[in-house]
């Protein structure tokens, strides 16, 4: 830094050269016996006779001005060694252009021109160095041009041997190259410590030693020579943009604010000068060396004086940063009184040493930054052991908070398991008698009316409780998805079916619209989807008095997903009384309706709609609701569906009243009557045979004292409870109760319905779990998976009995006898010689299926046109899109045909193969025409 701070006092002109000896150490500076002349417009002579008369012209200067200039030496040199490569070398500063001319020997022999300077090839990386040939014993004159906007330092010319002159380069670039690096790599360091403490003094850091690196790559022609970048405007940029940083890094870093106010004002006048002076190196860069080294100063001085007075006020890492500046300022003391000639030259280049001070300085400073960060450490350690001490103190409190919200959650658990159980028991006891009651033929009329009322009633109280239950398993994060491949197009089916009754009776219309690009299996919850549609779809039914409730079903229009999931939106829409704009922001809330009224008109918890956007977001879906009074409500969500296959066909799932192969002896443990009843005439229906009892200990009873293949055991039941039974079966029983067989399969039969209960029971050493109501086909199927566990142990299993006798199975039409129709499954037809129709759908009934049969024949053969029509265009998308617009409609045929065809071509236009697909167009329109011909032969439903 200091080679911009002193400029020597130039080379003195002689009168007259004197002939130089050149050794074999060769000759440090030419201008030592040489003559400086201002250089003009002239070129050299053009021979060593000329030269005499040319030097007698030229005017005489008495050193270099450092404001820059061109300039002529002349030196005459004898070699007297015995070495005839050698090296002219300009160095010591940075020179725009050098010519160098070599005369000799002789007079008349033209020179030997060479040309160097930062504007020029070199022939050594990063050096000016030219190699010239001097015959030993011969006599040479000199002449050197040289012209620089400015100088820094007077130049100096020295003339060595080639070997010599090698090593010295290879030394030098080697401490240039490692000093530049080791300031990047602390640069590049201290910003990934400011990435992760966000430490503003390491930032600075970064940013003061990198520039500091960039402005002396720049002084060394780094640049210029790797990448021919040679713009002499920016090399005193980066030097007055050091003070800036440098000051930035040393006030946040010395706490300056907080240990020197008044250093700190002042300091910011290394922030504005160098800012100020910096347009020179682009409007006057004769000057700029010049500004920089008085902004340097100043920058160095105060820096130091900061440094000094805060290492005195007791903050240690300061020393490091004091020792730094020392570092940096040193070269200057040891190069100033060599460039005022009080003293020989200490250093041959000036400008290196400077650098390998600063970089020394970084080294330290980064020292200081370690030192500044072991002390943040101590103090810090020093307030975690306080912060410890106060959270030691307030852990007591939080345990016992901790311990208190505990058992607040056990009693709420427990209370939601006893209600659970307590209200679930006699529902379940009246839905299950009020079915069978309907089952009886000889209830009609008025009473039969009155039964379904109850039956009604009965299932909205459960469904309210089911409410109560799924929220708070949601509420408690309880609530688990399963994802499992299903038919969307069923399952929407489905929906629509279960609540077309409530359609019917209000005479509504209930339309669905599926957009034909609707995947048909998707993998995703389908018992949580069910739920959203029904209670949507009941909603609109129950506020819409008069009009239509339309379900649409399509692909969102939003942009592709990343993953394999498809995003399909539902919208419900109504034609009901609609809901004011002051309500719509808090309907999905528990507990909200639109209004008051609407519960006593209507009922409900105001559960639903909570519930509905709870298992939407749960599947990362979106709900929402326009509504406009007077006009409709419109509910829609959106789900992210994943394609799925087609399901396996449910070989277990039993048609009505059907019976397993096998018959068991069942142990059925339920302490309520009407429970008894209906659990005992499903699985006597089923073929087995059962043995009821009210409580645990007569379940230990019975199992010590007869032989029995599986035992269904309630949860709650008085004396002793389903769980404590099941441990005792485990263990073998008691001394009261032995039990001969602890490994009988146990079925827990509970209104406890939630997952919390299940572990429980699992837990107890039950096998498995079956919820109140009872589900007569999943009943069905556990008894099943029974059948076959004790078919694997061995166990000899008696086959099931006919019982057409039974009365309460033949005053229920549960026996074979009373529906001879059913006593044996038919073998379904082929569906390749079947006549073709419409696949039957869950909750569709006849009137559905047909009306989904006209629309195919209406659409169809428009579908076909189109294709056709963009086959012979050889418009390949458009044939594409009708292809798939009709495999999708033919998608609900009972023969596959159509479907096949019309896939197969629309992945061949798609591939733009139309020449391939016109060979099958007429196999498509056969097909087409079978469809339309048996469709339009079914007799209307």
């Amino acid at each position: 830094m200091f080679g911009l701070l002193f400029g020597l006092l130039g080379l003195a002109g002689a009168a007259q050269a004197a002939t130089l000896a050149l050794s074999k150490q060769g000759i440090q500076h030419l201008g030592s016996g040489g003559q400086l002349f201002f250089a003009g417009n002239e070129a050299a002579p053009a021979d060593g006779a000329a030269l005499p008369a040319w030097l007698a012209r030229q005017r005489p200067a008495d050193q270099v001005d450092l404001f820059g200039g061109a300039y002529w030496l002349h030196a005459q040199v004898r070699n007297d060694s015995n070495v005839a490569a050698w090296v002219l070398d300009p160095n010591d500063t940075l020179i725009d252009l050098v010519d160098l001319y070599v005369y000799g020997p002789g007079p008349h022999a033209a020179p030997h021109t060479l040309l160097t300077g930062y504007q020029r090839p070199h022939e050594y990386l990063l050096h000016y160095g030219r190699n010239v040939q001097l015959a030993p014993g011969a006599t040479y004159d000199i002449l050197i041009r040289f012209s620089s906007p400015y100088y820094a330092r007077a130049p100096l010319f020295g003339v060595t041997t080639q070997q010599d002159y090698r090593k010295l380069v290879a030394k030098e670039n080697f401490l240039m190259v490692a000093s530049i690096g080791a300031l990047l790599a602390l640069g590049l360091f201290n910003f990934f410590i400011f990435s992760i403490t966000l430490e503003k003094a390491s930032a600075y850091y970064a940013l003061y030693v990198l520039t500091y690196g960039l402005a002396w790559a720049m002084t060394f022609h780094v640049f210029a020579d790797l990448f021919d970048w040679h713009l002499l405007q920016l090399h005193y940029v980066p030097f007055f943009l050091l003070p800036v940083f440098s000051t930035l890094f040393y006030t946040h870093f010395l706490r300056l604010r907080d240990y020197s106010p008044l250093l700190y004002r002042i300091s910011k006048v290394n922030l504005v000068l160098p800012l100020l002076l910096l347009p020179s190196c682009f409007f006057a860069l004769s000057y700029a060396h010049t500004l920089a080294t008085i902004a340097i100063s100043i920058w160095m001085l105060l820096a130091l004086i900061c440094g000094i007075v805060v290492w005195c006020r007791g903050y240690q890492p300061a020393r490091f940063f004091v020792l730094a500046f020392v570092a940096l300022m040193l070269p200057g003391f040891l190069i100033l009184p060599a460039n005022l000639g009080l003293m020989p030259a200490m250093v041959a280049n000036a400008q290196l040493v400077t650098l390998l001070g600063g970089t020394l300085d970084g080294l330290l400073l980064a020292f200081a930054l370690a030192d500044q960060i072991r002390l943040l450490r101590n103090n810090l350690e020093q307030r975690v052991q306080e912060r410890t001490l106060a959270l030691t103190l307030s852990n007591d409190a939080l345990l016992k908070a901790k311990e208190h919200a505990e058992v607040v959650s056990r009693h709420r658990i427990d209370f939601l398991s006893a209600m659970s159980h307590d209200i679930r028991t006699p529902l379940a006891g009246v839905i299950g008698m009020l079915k069978f009651a309907l089952r009886d033929q000889s209830v009609k009329g008025r009473t039969q009316e009155y039964l379904r009322i109850g039956l009604h009633n009965g299932v909205s109280l459960l469904t309210i409780l089911n409410d109560i239950l799924d929220f708070s398993k949601i509420d408690a994060g309880k609530l688990t998805l399963e994802t499992v491949d299903f038919d969307l197009l069923a399952l929407i089916g489905d929906a629509a079916g279960i609540v077309q009754g409530q359609a019917d009776a209000k005479s509504l219309l209930l339309r669905r619209e599926l957009a034909l690009d609707l995947p048909r299996y998707v993998r995703a919850d389908p018992t949580r989807l069910r739920q959203i549609l029904i209670n949507l779809l009941g909603n609109a039914l129950k506020f819409t008095a008069n009009g239509e409730v339309l379900l649409e079903v399509r692909r969102a229009r939003t942009p592709p997903r990343r993953d394999d999931r498809s995003d399909i939106e539902f919208i419900i829409s109504d034609t009901g009384p609609g809901i004011d704009a002051d309500t719509l922001p808090r309907l999905f809330q528990k507990f909200e309706q639109a209004d008051h009224s609407t519960t006593r008109r209507y009922g409900g918890t105001g559960l639903g709609l909570a519930i509905c956007k709870e298992l939407v977001e749960l599947m990362q879906g979106t709900i929402g609701v326009e509504s406009r009074v007077g006009i409709g409500s419109r509910f829609h969500f959106t789900l992210p569906l994943q394609d799925g296959s087609a399901p396996a066909a449910d070989a277990l799932r039993p048609t009505r009243h059907a019976r397993h192969a096998c018959r068991l002896r069942i142990l059925c443990a339920e302490d309520v009557r009407t429970n008894q009843i209906i659990i005992g005439t499903l699985l006597e229906g089923m073929g087995h045979d059962v043995t009821i009892v009210e409580n645990g200990e007569q379940a230990l009873h019975a199992l010590g004292t007869g032989s029995y293949d599986c035992v269904l055991m309630d949860g709650r039941m008085p004396l002793m409870d389903g769980e404590q039974a099941t441990r005792l079966i485990r263990d073998g029983g008691n001394g009261r109760f032995p039990i001969p067989d602890a490994h009988i399969p146990i079925l827990a039969l509970t209104a406890n319905a939630s997952e919390h209960d299940r572990q429980r029971y699992l837990a107890a050493g039950m096998d498995d779990f079956l919820s109140k109501p009872v589900d007569e086909a999943l009943l069905f199927r556990k008894i099943d998976a029974i059948i076959d566990l004790l078919l694997a142990r061995g166990h000899a299993l008696p086959p099931a009995m006919p019982t057409a006798d039974d009365t309460l199975a033949r005053q229920f039409g549960l026996d074979d006898a009373s529906t001879p129709a059913q006593a044996e499954t038919p073998t379904p037809a082929d569906p390749m010689t079947a006549p073709v129709h419409i696949l039957p759908l869950a909750g569709l009934s006849p009137q559905h299926l047909q009306r989904i049969a006209q629309a195919f024949l209406m659409e169809a053969p428009r579908r076909l046109d189109l294709a056709c029509h963009a086959v012979r265009d050889g418009n390949a998308s458009a044939a594409a899109a009708a292809f798939h617009a009709l495999k999708g409609s033919a998608g609900y045929l009972s023969r596959p045909t159509l479907h096949s065809l019309c896939h197969q071509m629309e992945a061949l236009a798609s591939n733009g193969q139309l020449d391939n697909v016109e060979p099958f167009l007429p196999q498509l329109q056969a097909a087409l025409d079978v469809a339309r011909r048996d469709l339009e032969d079914q007799p209307a439903g």
